[in-house]
């Protein structure tokens, strides 16, 4: 779901009494939890397109390629001013690491108006690391772990979504 954050995408739902539509930060209330109501069914999502010069990149880690729980997830979504790569909008999205997942609300302050670049990428993943996330122990991995990859995962995925954002 991560990647579907950071694309602000909003779930599309139906129903005896209609149509309905969930921005996908309301969505999920909980863990196995969502805002879904006994007789509705999730029919879709829809995500705005993204502006030129925008970027984007999602990264799993889990014990099996095949596993549907991964130890930890994250997602980045940014546009650049491509004259000077500054970041124009930011989003980051981690998963396995909250209730939910979750945006890393203070990550993407620590960037906005930043020139893109390893220094604002590795502020923002030790931001994401200490700041935007509560991981817990689990037969997955450790918290500790989990925070540690939170912080190379956003880094990762910031950057290779720079690297479409300006090609």
């Amino acid at each position: 779901m991560p990647a579907l954050l950071v694309y602000d995408a909003v779930a599309l739902v139906e129903s005896p009494d209609g149509k309905r539509e969930i921005p996908l930060t309301d969505f999920f209330k909980g863990p196995g939890k969502t805002d879904l109501k006994n007789d509705d069914i999730l029919i879709g999502f829809r995500l705005p397109y993204p502006p030129d010069h925008s970027g984007a990149h999602y990264i799993q880690l889990g014990k099996r390629k095949s596993a549907e729980i991964n130890v930890v997830n994250a997602a980045s979504f940014l546009t650049i001013d491509p004259g000077t790569c500054n970041i124009l909008s930011v989003r980051i999205a981690l998963g396995s690491v909250a209730p939910t997942p979750i945006r890393a609300p203070e990550s993407e302050a620590a960037l906005m108006g930043r020139t893109a670049g390893d220094d604002a990428f590795n502020a923002a993943a030790e931001t994401a690391r200490f700041k935007d996330c509560s991981p817990i122990d689990d037969f997955r991995g450790s918290a500790a772990y989990r925070r540690a990859m939170v912080g190379v995962l956003t880094k990762r995925t910031l950057a290779a979504a720079f690297d479409q954002a300006r090609a």
